[in-house]
């Protein structure tokens, strides 16, 4: 009988179980992070893929650790950069990421490549909630959070390009804490408080990425200065807003107040003067930003791509969020006498503003990426330092998101169940379109060996230097970097402690020993018969400070190589070499303690005067979840299916490039062929801009490094325009290629202003210098090209043919 009457009452249990669970936990929260969790599939598999900068951030990540290990929380310099000679990286580039990774190592106990995999799913997760608490609180709406959590997490920027195609985590992390930002200051200006987690979060942003956070800043800047003209918010909490911009800067001066007045001590000008870099080869065309994301090949040796889209489903939703807002916003204005004014305090009510801000800031932002600003970009010097304007595509994403949550409102006054069928359509199309994403090619690095002389040797061979493209970080001081010191290589890779002291160059009689070494101090015992300079094998740089028995000594740069030099006098002494603070370093640190107790004591002030607001959605649980289940098996069973090779990627055979828009069949040489071609017209204008995909193939690898020259004219005379040189055909040496798969080549080329109106041909072709004397390469050594019967065609190939209008 107890039995029976235990039966009856289950369901009642298990419903009251269920509802008190869901009255401490926001369900749409849980519910966002359960379908974030598909984009952590490409990790299941070991390792990462062979993105742009993904060993870059393995070597920075490793040396941090090892800084850590040492007691040195936050260091300035690397010290076994640039063959060991040092290199001041962690003082120009924020880097909470790698404070972040070296935490999640102890925690873990992972090495740098999985601290890094780790970041990844952190970013994903953290991106998602601060995303569902930016909209939830913005549209009142539980929906609205978990559509645009997904809509940012699943776009393809953010989920593909970013952590695999570019391996650029620390921008990764900062687009996850822009959301979060977002959603502090808002409540500010709702509700006049939460200045204690807003002001950190700027903060945060700084320390994370210097560029990213200058567009962060931009983006909160202007929806405040917007929230004022639209007075959407009461005076008293735009001013605490701005306070809490203005503190969250003032928290990271310690770190952006010496860049700033230090920026002349390293070659930061590197960072536009390399023609690879060159900010006109990155804009994305607008068709480019509403396409489907392609399908991967896994028959190209260098097919992880950037996908520069913002993903249909994103589009699709924040436009229909525009087109329903009349029907779904239900805030109105108070009767105005003109219509203007009617405008204006429409304008000045929560949603209608949000609304409104958020599309005009991904105009804003779709219009900087792309060519149309190209007269902007050249006329702002300053924004060459964003190096691609393709960067701007992660704020998009968190717009665009943003907007798309605001489905929510016309959904919620459809009939039950319409509302549930189009909210888990909303839901399970970001996830859906987004499966070409889930499958990252060139997974090359199943694991990778961060240890010092791993890297080093990575330096010697020339994969590495720096861990920089341009060598921005080098010191001024340097004007030839010198080459690799075997003694100093060989006693790093053996471990602390290293005698940096350069031994080789010491003169006779003097002894040296070493009492005491760090990463950012020296210390030695030497003893000399006469005066003398003493070479240490580390580069000068802004605050190295040289004392001998405890007095201050001057420390100078040696020419040409940069290396500190020390004048010691005759005698036994105790050489002492640190890296102390210098007078911006010294006012950063002040603004940053300045700033951290004007803020407490302003958040202590208006927490007395202000009391939270209670939370009011305006939606069910139950069809929430209804949807997401649905979208959620839906994915699964999509997943099942077509997360395969024929469904998600492609592989071409050996020979082929199916993704070709144009195939063709010529022979350069003895064993390197073109197989195809993309051509983005045939018909131009002057000044446009000629995209050109090559797709290559080496039978066996070339003999020599060749170099790929693209020119459009008329043979026989010299081109008229032509495409940046490159060292190497896709960014790989030829003498690397395998018959496994085939090379994609991209080149851009823009015409003249002045090219008059005519007919003109594409010609491509290989050369190398290889085989000439050092001075004397001329148009190099070309290999000849022969046609798919085998009829020779001389050394360049007429490829297509295109016309250039007035």
């Amino acid at each position: 009988m107890l039995k029976c009457t235990f039966m009856r009452q289950k369901p009642r249990f298990f419903r009251a179980v269920w509802g008190a669970f869901f009255a401490r936990v926001d369900s749409g929260l849980l519910l966002a992070l359960l379908l974030c969790l598909f984009a952590l599939l490409p990790l299941l598999r070991p390792g990462l893929p062979n993105g742009t900068d993904v060993l870059y951030h393995v070597y920075r990540v490793a040396e941090m650790d090892r800084a850590w290990a040492h007691g040195l929380l936050l260091p300035r310099w690397a010290e076994n950069f640039y063959y060991g000679y040092g290199s001041p990286v962690f003082h120009y580039y924020a880097s909470f990421t790698y404070y972040l990774t070296s935490v999640l190592m102890r925690l873990l106990a992972l090495d740098a490549l999985n601290a890094l995999r780790a970041l990844i799913a952190v970013c994903v997760l953290l991106g998602g909630a601060g995303m569902y608490l930016l909209a939830r609180v913005v549209w009142r709406h539980r929906a609205a959070g978990v559509i645009a959590a997904l809509c940012f997490v699943y776009a393809p920027y953010m989920l593909f390009t970013e952590p695999y195609a570019r391996g650029a985590y620390p921008e990764t992390l900062a687009l996850a804490l822009l959301p979060l930002a977002l959603w502090r200051f808002y409540v500010v200006l709702r509700d006049g408080r939460g200045l204690l987690l807003a002001a950190p979060l700027v903060a945060l942003l700084i320390l994370t990425h210097n560029l990213m956070a200058l567009a962060s800043f931009g983006l909160l800047a202007a929806w405040l200065l917007w929230h004022a003209l639209t007075r959407a918010a009461g005076w008293r909490n735009l001013a605490l807003a701005g306070a809490a911009l203005a503190f969250g800067v003032g928290l990271a001066g310690y770190f952006w107040l010496p860049v700033i007045l230090e920026r002349g001590e390293v070659k930061l000008e590197n960072l536009i003067a390399v023609a690879q870099l060159d900010f006109r080869n990155f804009f994305v065309p607008l068709a480019q930003l509403a396409a489907f994301s392609p399908r991967p090949d896994n028959g190209a040796l260098n097919g992880l791509l950037h996908q520069l889209n913002m993903g249909v489903a994103q589009w699709g939703l924040a436009l229909a969020a525009l087109l329903g807002a009349p029907f779904g916003v239900r805030e109105t204005a108070p009767p105005a006498q003109s219509r203007l004014r009617a405008f204006c305090a429409l304008l000045s009510t929560p949603l209608w503003s949000n609304l409104l801000f958020f599309a005009f800031a991904s105009l804003g932002l779709i219009f900087i990426s792309a060519p149309l600003s190209a007269s902007l970009w050249q006329n702002i010097s300053a924004l060459a330092y964003f190096q691609f304007p393709w960067r701007f595509l992660g704020p998009l994403a968190v717009t665009l998101a943003l907007l798309a949550g605001a489905n929510a409102l016309w959904l919620a006054r459809l009939p039950a169940a319409a509302r549930r069928a189009l909210l888990g359509l909303a839901l399970l199309l970001p996830l859906g379109l987004a499966l070409p994403t889930l499958y990252v090619p060139e997974w090359v690095h199943p694991q990778v060996d961060a240890s010092i002389a791993a890297y080093q040797q990575a330096e010697v061979s020339g994969l590495q230097l720096g861990t920089t493209f341009s060598n921005e970080y080098l010191p001024q001081s340097v004007f030839v970097l010198a080459g690799p010191t075997p003694r100093l290589l060989a006693d790093m890779a053996d471990g602390y402690p290293v005698n940096r002291a350069h031994l080789e160059a010491l003169p006779p009689g003097v002894q040296l020993e070493l009492l005491e070494h760090g990463p950012q101090h020296d210390t030695w015992r030497v003893s000399a018969a006469e005066p003398f300079t003493l070479e240490v094998l580390t580069l000068y740089f802004a605050g190295w400070q040289a004392q001998i028995d405890g007095e201050n000594v001057p420390v100078t740069p040696s020419d040409p190589h940069g290396f500190i030099t020390i004048p010691v006098p005759a005698g036994e002494h105790t050489v002492r070499l640190f890296l102390g603070s210098t007078p911006a370093r010294g006012l950063g640190g002040w603004l940053t303690l300045l700033a951290a107790g004007a803020l407490v004591a302003l958040a202590r002030r208006v927490r007395r005067v202000t009391r939270a607001l209670p939370e009011k959605w305006q939606d069910a649980r139950e069809n929430l979840w209804w949807a997401g289940a649905a979208a959620g098996a839906l994915m699964l069973a999509l997943a099942f299916f077509l997360l395969r090779e024929g469904g998600a990627w492609v592989q071409s055979p050996p020979g082929t490039a199916l993704p070709a828009q144009n195939r063709v069949d010529y022979r350069l040489g003895e064993n390197t062929y073109l197989i195809g071609y993309d051509l983005n017209a045939t018909s131009f204008r002057p000044g446009a801009r000629v995209e050109l995909v090559l797709y290559w193939y080496g039978a066996q690898p070339a003999p020599y490094k060749y170099q790929p020259f693209v020119h459009i004219g008329v043979p026989g005379v010299p081109p008229l325009a032509q495409a940046p040189g490159k060292d190497h055909p896709g960014g790989r040496p030829m003498t690397e290629w395998t018959p496994a798969g085939y090379i994609r080549d991209e080149h851009i080329i823009f015409l003249p202003e002045t090219m008059p109106p005519g007919r003109y041909q594409i010609i491509i072709g290989l050369y190398t210098c290889e085989t000439r004397p050092a001075g004397a390469c001329g148009n190099g050594e070309r290999p000849p090209v022969y046609a798919a019967d085998g009829a020779p065609l001389g050394d360049a190939l007429p490829l297509a043919t295109i016309s250039v209008g007035s």
